[in-house]
């Protein structure tokens, strides 16, 4: 089985990973596909792993609706403010339509574990949210959504747009 993967990757990267899947006959896919395994089953020396948070939204590579995308790098930064470890737009904003305007935004987050101040953290991620985007938020905290099927149509339809690694 297979899932769609968008990633970001440097100009210069890019050119030569295209150089060298053209002359050795491999897709990009499978070119990172291969690397991937040779990476993680310890057959590259391979260099440090970054282990800071990093975005992950690529808006020219996923299906997200137009009117969302120059809203993403201000839903990023107040994730980060907010001790997010991951975010991920659900819902009608995920629908590539032009001519779907979503009212409201749904977040998915999960927050970075601590011993007091959740309440806070999300009303108070809510809010600048709300104000930054001048949209409705409804923020959903993963780890506390129980409805099966509703975690089954976010998990189908997400975007990601930011993940601590």
């Amino acid at each position: 089985m297979y899932n769609r993967l968008n990633i970001t990757l440097p100009e210069d990267v890019l050119a030569r990973a295209d150089a060298f899947a053209k002359r050795e006959r491999y897709t990009r896919s499978g070119l990172i596909a291969a690397a991937l395994d040779a990476f993680l089953s310890g057959e590259t020396s391979g260099a440090e792993v970054a282990r800071e948070p990093v975005a992950v939204y690529a808006p020219e590579a996923v299906g997200l609706n137009p009117a969302v995308r120059p809203l993403v790098p201000a839903i990023i930064d107040a994730c980060r403010r907010h001790d997010v470890v991951y975010a991920a737009l659900v819902g009608s904003s995920t629908q590539p339509d032009p001519a779907v305007t979503p009212r409201d935004l749904d977040i998915l987050v999960r927050f970075a574990p601590c011993d007091e101040g959740y309440a806070a953290r999300y009303f108070d991620l809510r809010a600048e949210l709300a104000s930054l985007t001048g949209k409705e938020i409804d923020l959903i905290e993963f780890d506390a959504l129980r409805n099966q099927r509703l975690r089954a149509e976010f998990e189908r339809t997400k975007v990601v747009l930011y993940e601590v690694a």
